[in-house]
């Protein structure tokens, strides 16, 4: 489970692959 520094870096690039968090769907 990625992080959210992860996450923010990586958000577009990840999507949604192994993250199941709706709530960062639309996010950038």
């Amino acid at each position: 489970m990625p992080t959210i520094n992860q996450l923010v870096r990586h958000g577009r690039k990840t999507k949604i692959s192994k993250t199941n968090t709706p709530a960062l769907k639309g996010s950038p």
